[in-house]
């Protein structure tokens, strides 16, 4: 019988390969400025025409190939990046396959100048379809332009796929900002029909970098990261919860400089920012990893966007710690600010926000110091927190469960301890409070903060933090019948309802007999809420911190106060301090914020006072 097995020609491998390597104009892109890098350059100019399918150009200042690397560059698995197969194990390069070149040339019209260093002489090639049509001298300075035209002209049914030109131009976009946010000291130029879309010089640092792209108005509200853990470095930006967008755009990771797709460092950055951020916001970040290249596979895929690591459980707690703590290091809380548009005209100015070095929290912290409020731990450096000043009364404890509801006495007062002056609370709509601090106002929504105080006191008792709160026996215990799927639940948390102060055994069948609740939430409806308990509980196998989680997430929201509800002024005052002794008064549970701030500067700007 005659074989029927055959061996491709090296033309239709190329086509084939092409569609792995070439999904659109974008990844032609991507693989011609990696060869720049590469090659060492310092300027890369991209000029773009149809979108990508009519013409590539791109021009670069690199090291150039002499004419006999100029026709090689097109042969399958021609590469000068490696030598050997140990060499896989420590890729220093963005490009290594030796597979773009060729797959690009296979599904186009190509045409290569080239010059190296102090060559007299450069080469020019051309190629139809990854045929080579024509070789001969040319004059260039040293570096190589590579122009890319008729795009998937020979494969229509790949021209067909491609989506409009407003979509592969952003996505072309997209990418080059990528490479200009991780290589700063690059300039790069970035024309599409003849207009210039980006026009970067060479920055100091990524933060800078990203601040060009983002726009100067995001200065105040991007932060530096830098995080080392043993051979693991992590460095770039993370943006404010204020400034997450309902699209997840301007997210860039990276490993060892190359921008990279991972479901694992997306998912430590989401747990980074954990309550800060509702689940429908996508934060703004930018994230190198860089490590030692034995420790991570780049050789995954053709377009080398995923990569793998030896220790993903370590990469995991690098990143979320990186995020997190540097988070935890600046103000993040929103300011409210003068919009486009806001601006008075007699100002004729705009504000990014309220500077660190006047948000006055220096007074609260020697009010802390002097013993004339409680000490607590603040997740914040001095300094960047603006923190009611004339919140101060003399010390007290605060106890694990206080009920926020219970009336302590008569609505007093409280008075500041810097002026004298009597300063009150002021409740909006029984929903928002407002008070007065040293540089303007402070905006705080009730709920929210409640949740949070709630939401941490609850999870430190699951954790076994802090002791459970004492209990409080019904006098008539009341029988609660559940659902299948909550009587499989309560099977599995029951020891963590008993933790949190409730005591409830089972009877017959799937009823259950609730004897006790948590001393701290005495005007809780009990039965209702150990139906949403079990009710909210997550699905399927889960660690026991998520579980934690949900319990705690669902008391606060059913357990804390509710807008419309009327607040006294030592309620309100109480609500301040303990939102202020969580470790993250910033948000609720959901992630929405539990304050914002507006300074005299911005009342003045609103008011035409400047």
């Amino acid at each position: 019988m005659p074989s029927r097995i055959r061996i491709l020609s090296e033309a239709l491998a190329n086509r084939i390969a092409a569609g792995e390597v070439v999904e659109g104009p974008h990844s032609v892109v991507k693989e011609l400025v990696e060869n720049s890098i590469d090659a060492g350059a310092d300027a890369i100019s991209i000029d773009i025409k149809g979108a990508g399918s009519d013409l590539i150009r791109v021009a670069d200042n690199g090291v150039g190939m002499n004419s006999d690397d100029a026709l090689a560059a097109f042969d399958r698995f021609a590469t000068s990046k490696i030598s050997g197969e140990h060499d896989l194990e420590t890729i220093e390069t963005l490009g290594f396959r030796g597979e773009a070149l060729p797959s690009i040339s296979s599904v186009s019209r190509v045409r290569l100048v080239t010059c190296e260093p102090r060559s007299s002489e450069g080469t020019e090639v051309s190629l139809l379809g990854g045929t080579v049509k024509d070789v001969r001298p040319a004059g260039r300075s040293h570096g190589t332009t590579m122009e890319i035209s008729s795009l998937f002209f020979n494969t229509p049914a790949r021209r067909k796929f491609l989506k409009s030109n407003r979509v592969e131009l952003r996505k072309i976009l997209d990418s080059v900002t990528e490479y200009a946010i991780l290589y700063p000291h690059i300039r790069f130029d970035l024309t599409v029909d003849g207009r210039s879309v980006l026009a970067l010089l060479p920055a100091p640092g990524i933060l800078e970098r990203a601040l060009e792209v983002l726009g100067s108005a995001r200065a105040g509200e991007a932060f530096h990261v830098v995080h080392t853990d043993g051979p693991y470095t992590v460095g770039g930006l993370v943006g404010k919860p204020s400034i997450a967008r309902a699209r997840g755009a301007f997210q860039l990771l990276a490993v060892n400089g190359r921008p990279v797709k991972s479901r694992l460092l997306s998912a430590a950055v989401r747990a980074g920012y954990g309550e800060l951020l509702p689940r429908n916001r996508h934060p703004i970040f930018a994230l190198v990893i860089n490590v030692d290249s034995r420790f991570v596979d780049a050789n995954v895929h053709p377009t080398k966007r995923e990569v793998r690591f030896s220790e993903e459980r370590r990469v995991f707690a690098l990143a979320e710690n990186a995020v997190r703590n540097t988070l935890m290091e600046h103000d993040i809380a929103p300011t409210l600010t003068v919009g486009v548009g806001d601006t008075p005209p007699e100002s004729g100015s705009r504000t990014s926000g309220m500077s660190r070095a006047a948000t006055g929290v220096g007074s609260y912290e020697s009010g802390r110091r002097n013993g004339e409020i409680p000490a607590t731990r603040l997740p914040f450096r001095t300094g960047e927190l603006s923190f009611p000043s004339a919140v101060r009364e003399p010390a007290r404890t605060l106890k694990e469960g206080y009920d926020i509801r219970q009336r302590t006495g008569e609505a007093g007062h409280i008075t500041s301890l810097e002026t004298g002056e009597q300063v009150k609370f002021w409740q909006l709509h029984r929903t928002y409070i407002f008070v007065q601090t040293r540089e303007g106002v402070l905006i705080v929504d009730q709920h929210a903060a409640h949740e949070r105080v709630i939401y941490e006191q609850v999870r430190r008792r699951l954790s076994g933090a802090v002791e459970a709160g004492p209990s409080q026996q019904l006098l008539f215990p009341i029988a609660v019948e559940l659902s299948p799927a909550e009587s499989d639940s309560f099977k599995s948390v029951d020891s963590l309802l008993t933790r949190l102060g409730f005591s409830v055994r089972p009877m017959s069948g799937r009823t259950v007999l609730m004897e006790a609740v948590p001393g701290a939430f005495p005007k809780l409806a009990h039965d209702r809420i150990l139906h949403d308990l079990l009710a909210e509980m997550p699905s399927g196998k889960r660690a026991d911190r998520d579980i934690i989680e949900s319990i705690a997430t669902t008391m606060a929201c059913k357990t804390a106060i509710k807008a419309g509800d009327a607040l006294a002024q030592e309620e309100m005052r109480a609500l301040l301090d303990q939102l202020f002794a969580t470790e993250l008064p910033y948000s609720c549970p959901h992630g929405r914020p539990t304050f914002m701030r507006m300074t005299l500067d911005e009342l003045h700007k609103r008011f035409g006072r400047t």
